[in-house]
Formats: C-alpha cells, sequence, structure tokens
C-alpha cells in the first residue's frame, strides 16, 4: 500500500517519458530500506512494535553479526559451507562446486589463517592434506565444465539428450561419483581437525 502510494505520487509528478525510471527507482529504494531492517522481524511485524522494541531488535541483529564476524565463526562457516558439496555433485553443479571450493579451502582460507597467525605446523600439514583430498574432485569438476558449448564439439549430447539414431550425438558416459562424495567427507574431518587445532 504505501509502496503504490509513493510511486504513484512520483510518477504523476514527472513528465511521461521519465515515469517508469521513477517508479523503478522508488521501488527500488523502498526495497532497499526495507533489506536493511531487521533480520528477526518482517516489516509487516515492526509496524506493530513501539520504538523500544524495534531498537532491542537492532541491537540482538547487531550482536548476531558480531559473533559471526569472529574469526573462529568464520572458519566453522566455511567449513559448514564446504558440507554442500555433496549436494552439488549428486546435483552435476560442477562450476558451482568449483567456486565453492575456492571459497571455503583457497585463497580466502589462506588470508584467514595468516590474519589469525594460526600457521602451527599441525594447522600447515592438515590445511595441506585437506586440499590433496580435494585436488581429485577440482580436477574431475574441471574436466565436467562446458566452455562454450563444448558438449556439441566433441560429440557428446547436452545434458539429458538421448539420441534417436546412431548418426546423432554420443550419450555422455555416467561417472562414479561415489570417489567424490569420499573425499569430501574425508576432507570435512581433516577441516574438523583445523577447527580443533585453532582452539587450542
Amino acid at each position: 500500500m504505501l509502496l503504490n502510494a509513493i510511486v504513484g505520487v512520483l510518477a504523476l509528478q514527472s513528465p511521461p517519458v521519465g515515469r517508469r525510471a521513477v517508479c523503478a527507482a522508488a521501488a527500488g529504494a523502498l526495497s532497499t530500506s526495507f533489506s536493511a531492517l531487521p533480520a528477526f522481524a518482517k516489516p509487516t511485524e515492526l509496524a506493530s512494535l513501539s520504538n523500544e522494541e524495534r531498537l532491542v531488535l537492532a541491537k540482538k541483529r547487531q550482536e548476531a553479526e558480531n559473533v559471526a564476524g569472529l574469526p573462529i565463526n568464520r572458519l566453522k562457516e566455511k567449513r559448514d559451507r564446504l558440507s554442500t558439496a555433496d549436494t552439488l555433485i549428486n546435483s552435476g553443479r560442477w562450476t558451482d562446486l568449483r567456486d565453492l571450493l575456492q571459497v571455503t579451502t583457497g585463497a580466502p582460507l589462506s588470508k584467514l589463517l595468516a590474519e589469525q597467525k594460526w600457521n602451527t605446523k599441525e594447522i600447515r600439514m592438515a590445511t595441506a592434506k585437506m586440499r590433496k583430498q580435494l585436488f581429485e574432485v577440482d580436477q574431475f569438476a574441471f574436466s565436467q565444465q562446458s566452455f562454450l558449448g563444448g558438449d556439441a564439439f566433441n560429440g557428446y549430447c547436452a545434458e539429458g539428450v538421448v539420441p534417436r539414431g546412431t548418426d546423432g550425438c554420443k550419450v555422455k558416459p555416467t561417472n562414479d561419483k561415489a570417489p567424490l562424495l569420499a573425499a569430501v567427507r574425508g576432507a570435512l574431518t581433516t577441516f574438523d581437525e583445523i577447527v580443533a587445532l585453532v582452539q587450542k
């Protein structure tokens, strides 16, 4: 209701050519302001709260963000994100999988460990072990990525396509994902070791 009223007023006050731009800008501004509200309540719920209650919610949100920003919690968050790799493997989302491995076990992890001086011999060895466990996973994901319609050039059918004749495309060979899933499980165990070591 509020959004419609504001957009309507702004549109009426603008030249016909610029009304669409005004409406789009107003909608974007309002959506941004709502997204900045505390995550503990919806905008409709906030409308019924007093100023004091809103301040309490804002304080809780800030405290939650502060806790999430602690180095140990940032490390644990990377470990938790890595645990979603099995879903990406099972669904064949190879580009997403490679991106996930990079942000959870690649340079961002190295930066976090260096910033916090978590660089004991045990941590370095565990980190190297984890990356070695995931190396084959990353290599396999790389081999499965299609660049610039690569499937069409190498003769294989696109995902889900079944050739109707012998002169058509070739069916992609099925891949054994069990070793990849096992490697991810092993890497998660090693990541748990890293978390334990930094908490000593």
